[in-house]
């Protein structure tokens, strides 16, 4: 720990870095002051990759350090990598690897060892409310993936058919079992693929997106049930979802999504939409009602005459409530009440490190107001809601400006439903502006909110600093 802060502080306080965009090295070093209430606005620490701590006022350090593969290489095979290291200081003071994995690259395809924030579905990666099934709420766990980094032409010489795929498994550690044998386990795992088709090129100006992505926790049950699959028969049920014991193995979760984009003279139009599936619901669609809908509008050509610019607007709405339908009923093969991110297995429910891996506004119960919670073994006790949500980027000459705000009604579970509806929005303001000493810095201030009944009342006033570039 004591090397990791030493290692830190060096990166700091690095002197004359002179760097090029023609290099692949590339670093980043940001440092972060926080006044908050007691609990840390929504906005704040989520989508964050697990880096911002969710319990008041905090000072956070934040380094790394990536070698990006060169685009105007030639070679047939490279390699990149990267490390950041995370260190803050508040209730709970900790020091950590966010990143730290090493990738090779042969023509399109890609091997990666490590952890790597990553988030998987077709959606805005900036702005939005965070992907149905894998968001960056989370901090990053070691997995070996094989992938495109990029849509790959299935006709050579021609880009109006192109592919992406991944193909990982990782390990999540141990976890306590609420149901079976034993109360915890030494290995459970996540497995992930994903296939995403696209129509249209570079000089169309529609493109058109289809495809699915599966995830599945898993492990251990030998140990957990009577009977259970040995390891490598069990990965084989993982992977193709096959049945087993009237139920699944593991808890998997995913989302089938479309999108189209339009390339328009001044914006760029993307409209997207992630359907939710879980543990036997893709087979009859009976959760086809929820997921997360997306239109974005990014300036492709800024005017030259304008001191103020909106850059990109984001409008999302999310909707979980249906589930399955409300009945669950084995004589009739009738299996509502999908009760996503619990698990009746797994206490943490769809979460590594307490964190929430999918959308952020299905939050562990921890982060709920005392009268919204349960002594029982459950990662959340509100899965049933719908939110809208408004992002924007705009600027006004080298000031840049970002908004987020959602507001969301939410129902609980339908096993302990919230009568009323509870109301919630969360906001964040960040304005962000360039100051020329020792090279290029940045200086941001952000202020945050909560607001409502799901979450305390919180505020917060958070100033940092940053600077980044390449290495020459």
């Amino acid at each position: 720990m004591r090397n990791s802060i030493i290692l830190l502080l060096s990166w700091l306080t690095f002197p004359n870095l002179a760097y090029s965009q023609d290099s692949t090295f590339f670093f980043d070093t940001r440092l972060q002051g926080t006044l908050s209430t007691p609990q840390t606005p929504f906005w704040l620490y989520a989508n964050q990759n697990g880096v911002v701590p969710v319990k008041g006022s905090f000072l956070l350090a934040q380094a790394s350090f990536q070698r990006f593969y060169n685009p105007n290489n030639p070679r047939f095979f490279q390699w990149g990598g990267g490390a950041e290291l995370v260190a803050n200081g508040g209730k709970q003071s900790s020091a950590f690897f966010s990143d730290l994995f090493i990738s090779g690259r042969a023509g399109p395809i890609e091997l990666s060892i490590g952890q790597r924030k990553d988030v998987m579905g077709l959606a805005d990666s900036v702005l939005t409310m965070g992907s149905v099934a894998m968001s960056s709420n989370f901090r990053p766990y070691p997995k070996i993936q094989i992938s495109t980094s990029r849509f790959v032409n299935l006709l050579p010489g021609n880009d109006i058919v192109s592919v992406k795929f991944s193909y990982s498994d990782g390990l999540f550690g141990g976890a306590d079992i609420g149901y079976g044998n034993v109360s915890w386990v030494p290995d459970v795992y996540l497995h992930q693929k994903s296939l995403y088709i696209k129509l249209g090129g570079r000089r169309h100006k529609l493109n058109l997106y289809a495809g699915f992505n599966h995830q599945v926790m898993w492990g251990s049950e030998q140990k957990i049930f009577s009977g259970g699959l040995p390891t490598s028969e069990a990965y084989n049920y993982v992977v193709f979802g096959k049945p087993w014991g009237g139920s699944r193995v593991g808890n998997h979760l995913g989302t089938i999504d479309v999108a189209g984009e339009w390339k328009a003279k001044n914006w760029n139009i993307f409209l997207y939409r992630q359907t939710i599936y879980e543990d036997g619901s893709l087979s009859n669609l009976s959760s086809i009602a929820d997921g997360l809908n997306g239109l974005r509008f990014k300036r492709i050509k800024k005017s030259p005459y304008q001191n103020f610019t909106v850059n990109t607007v984001l409008l999302e709405f999310i909707y979980t409530k249906n589930q399955g339908g409300s009945d669950f009923d084995f004589g009739t093969g009738t299996f509502g009440r999908d009760n996503y991110f619990n698990h009746y297995v797994y206490n943490q429910g769809w979460s590594y490190r307490h964190m929430t891996l999918g959308t952020p506004l299905i939050a562990p119960q921890s982060l709920f107001r005392k009268n919204l919670t349960s002594s029982g073994a459950l990662f959340t006790t509100n899965n049933r809601l719908y939110a809208y949500h408004i992002g924007i980027d705009a600027s006004w000459k080298q000031v840049n400006m970002l908004f987020k705000g959602t507001r969301s009604t939410n129902f609980g579970t339908y096993q302990s439903e919230f009568r009323p509806a509870v109301q919630q929005t969360s906001l964040l303001l960040k304005v962000e502006a360039p100051v020329h000493f020792w090279g290029e810095n940045f200086l941001n201030v952000s202020l945050a909110a909560d607001l409502g009944k799901l979450y305390p009342n919180s505020t917060a006033l958070s100033l940092g600093w940053r600077k980044s570039g390449f290495i020459k």
